[in-house]
């Protein structure tokens, strides 16, 4: 009979060193009779012997790595996730109902540190004036919530923000919203029109948008190139926009740097969909970078030059089909984000950034998954993108690395639930953590109960530290590690 050990434990951690193995965690009672007391274990050297290292980043390539981040209100609130009869596949191992919008950012920010991600780029949507903070989803002003998690998580030094501005959805729709109480892409916005008299105006950019940005996100957590924020500007085409050329988008983006300057004494680093400069080539002159995004079903990369600047693009898979729409990108096990991660990373593109973490609607979302198979989530497990992602940043092999308990990509519970009732929905007992840096903890533990991590960042020799809570003398912990052949 096992000996149930009634334990809590307050944020576990194991700070780790550098290659890729799988790695368990076994819970025994004080009569199970592993050996080794916890002091001992933690002090003795273990050895990687040898084994299959995975595909990652070369030490030759040195550009950043960012990803796109959606904040919709059914993001952050956990759904519904439905989008117009789409079948949906990579929902969350967060279940954000249960919790609040400060625990789903505290989340979002553990996930995107452990992806090892150099900016995280907020899909940024503007605000009606006069409107209640969020309006709607994409409001800057509720970026101060992110801004808090990071700070609660000691993440400061790790993670930084970018832009990602949905012009589109920034500037036209709420023109539309504001002048004709209609919203949407019709009539199109006018780039010659500076003041709003007619479909156009540089506030709808500026005013309700990018100033909220940098009223929200302090100067030490903008994501800079060369001392810049950076700053992404979606496509500016016809189906929401006219009168692009003659210099008129490149006056807009001249004025938004200079109130950037004027207010804030920041400098936008712009990079602009390639729509941008084909349809005005004054903006060549203005923005630091472009961009290529990706294709439906290809290309799955791009990689773009301007002014002696390439910046990739490029997305883990894509899923949306609904009546005669039939888009899709196979992720192939993580084939597909792997190949495009060398082909933009991997030939050293200045800026590589990924669509999109929080993208459960089109099936592109990198969060970990829920717990589930491969017909179910396109994943083959919880954690896969999220290690692809770190394998391809600039730390693929950190010297340490904080695994927190809740995040197992497989576990082995003897109760049939998650009895503490949140964080996630398989049988992982999880609950709330009131100690420092917050979050949560896995507790109700009984012996010969296991979580697993698929992927690891380890080699060589290893220190391995963890953070437990229990009632009991001798109750133990072992750690399991297992080479990982290279499978991709």
């Amino acid at each position: 009979m096992s000996h149930a050990i009634p334990a809590r434990r307050g944020r576990p951690w194991l700070p780790l060193g550098a290659a890729v193995t799988a790695a368990a965690l076994w819970w025994a009672s004080p009569a199970a009779g592993w050996g080794a007391s916890h002091t001992d274990a933690a002090s003795a050297a273990v050895v990687d012997t040898g084994g299959a290292t995975l595909s990652h980043r070369g030490a030759g390539t040195t550009g950043a790595l960012g990803v796109t981040f959606g904040f919709e209100d059914r993001t952050i609130k956990g759904g519904p996730y439905d989008n117009q009869g789409n079948q949906i596949y990579n929902l969350p191992m967060y279940d954000a109902a249960k919790s609040s919008a400060a625990d789903f950012w505290l989340s979002s920010v553990e996930q995107l540190v452990a992806a090892g991600v150099d900016y995280v780029a907020v899909d940024t949507r503007g605000y009606l004036p006069g409107s209640a903070v969020p309006n709607q989803g994409g409001d800057p002003r509720a970026l101060t919530d992110l801004v808090a998690a990071i700070s609660k998580a000691g993440a400061a030094g790790k993670l930084k923000i970018a832009a990602f501005d949905d012009i589109p959805a920034s500037m036209t729709d709420k023109k539309n919203q504001v002048k004709h109480h209609s919203g949407g892409y019709a009539p199109p916005f006018d780039m010659g029109d500076t003041t709003g008299a007619g479909e156009g105006g540089y506030q709808y950019l500026w005013d309700n948008d990018l100033k909220a940005f940098y009223q929200a996100v302090p100067d030490s957590m903008l994501y800079k190139v060369n001392g810049q924020p950076l700053v992404y500007l979606w496509s500016d085409n016809s189906f929401a926009f006219s009168n692009q050329g003659n210099g008129n988008s490149a006056r807009l983006l001249t004025y938004v740097r200079g109130q950037a300057q004027a207010q804030f004494k920041e400098n936008p680093y712009f990079v602009v969909d390639q729509s941008w400069v084909k349809n005005d080539p004054a903006v060549s002159s203005v923005a630091n970078g472009q961009d290529g995004w990706f294709g439906v079903p290809s290309p799955t990369y791009t990689n773009m030059t301007l002014n002696g600047t390439t910046t990739g693009a490029t997305v883990p898979s894509f899923h949306f089909v609904n009546g005669s729409s039939n888009m899709v990108i196979d992720p192939a096990h993580g084939q597909t984000f792997v190949n495009d991660l060398v082909n933009t990373v991997g030939k050293n593109d200045a800026l590589t950034l990924v669509e999109g973490f929080t993208d459960w609607p089109e099936n592109a979302a990198l969060w970990r998954t829920e717990n589930a198979p491969y017909a179910t989530t396109q994943r083959d497990y919880p954690g896969q993108d999220i290690n692809i992602l770190r394998r391809y940043s600039r730390t693929p092999f950190p010297a340490t690395s904080t695994v927190q308990a809740e995040t197992a990509d497989s576990v082995g519970d003897s109760t049939p639930a998650n009895t503490l009732g949140v964080y996630r929905d398989d049988a992982l007992d999880v609950q709330t953590t009131g100690d420092t840096g917050g979050g949560w903890n896995v507790g109700a533990i009984a012996t010969g109960e296991w979580e697993q991590w698929n992927e690891v960042p380890m080699q060589g020799t290893q220190n391995l530290k963890v953070r437990v809570a229990s009632p009991l003398t001798g109750a133990q912990v072992r750690f399991v590690g297992t080479a990982w052949p290279d499978r991709r």
